[in-house]
């Protein structure tokens, strides 16, 4: 009897109540009591009124189960680095595979014929004409009196005349001497000149040209 008291105390707040019909019954007699879960009253069981480890895990609800878990720790601090492991052997080196045949050369194409001459194309413009290597050149003459003188100035290898002339004293004295002719000689080579002398006296003239290389 004693150990259902103690029990009962141990475990609800409202066992008084049962040990008031026990009284009721003599106190010598056993009674027989069935306690559900309708006859406790909710809000009423609290952690005092349930015997520690009594309950397992799988009595309790997957909630009330999540709730029991605590909040997790601060990280605790990075262990020191182990130490570096050894390298491993080296794999062995494949044999290489054999060397495959050289293909065989094939034989030449035969030649081809030779296509026709093409057309002639048109003709470039011509170049343009070009003068260097000027040069003035000079020849003098005696022209006795009474006679009629005629010679020429050559230009060097290779020139052409551009221009000429003659010039004497007496020409420019007004005396009696009379140009008979100033004109390019031959294929422009040089420059002749004819010079009549009516004045009565010999005098110096000089016949020149003006040449160069024309291309």
């Amino acid at each position: 009897m004693r150990p259902i008291v103690r029990r009962l105390l141990g475990r609800h707040t409202t066992a008084v109540a049962y040990l008031a019909l026990f009284a009721a019954l003599g106190g010598s007699a056993y009674a027989a009591v069935t306690v559900t879960g309708k006859n406790i009253k909710d809000g009423t069981v609290t952690g005092r009124d349930i015997k520690n480890r009594s309950l397992g895990t799988n009595k309790l609800s997957t909630k009330a189960v999540s709730s029991l878990a605590g909040h997790p720790g601060p990280a605790g601090p990075q262990g020191p680095s182990g130490p570096k492991g050894e390298p491993g052997p080296t794999g062995p080196i494949g044999q290489a595979g054999p060397k495959g045949d050289k293909g065989e050369t094939g034989p030449a194409g035969p030649k081809g014929e030779t296509g026709p001459v093409g057309p002639q194309g048109p003709a470039g413009p011509p170049a343009p004409n070009g003068i260097s290597g000027w040069e003035y050149v000079t020849e003098g003459r005696t022209i006795p009196a009474n006679l009629v003188v005629t010679w020429d100035v050559n230009c060097p290898s290779g020139t052409k005349a551009l221009g000429g002339g003659v010039s004497s004293d007496a020409l420019s004295g007004g005396e009696d001497v009379r140009l008979r002719q100033s004109a390019p000689a031959g294929a422009a080579t040089g420059w002749l000149v004819t010079l009549a002398n009516y004045t009565g006296s010999t005098y110096t003239a000089y016949a020149w040209a003006i040449c160069a290389k024309v291309s």
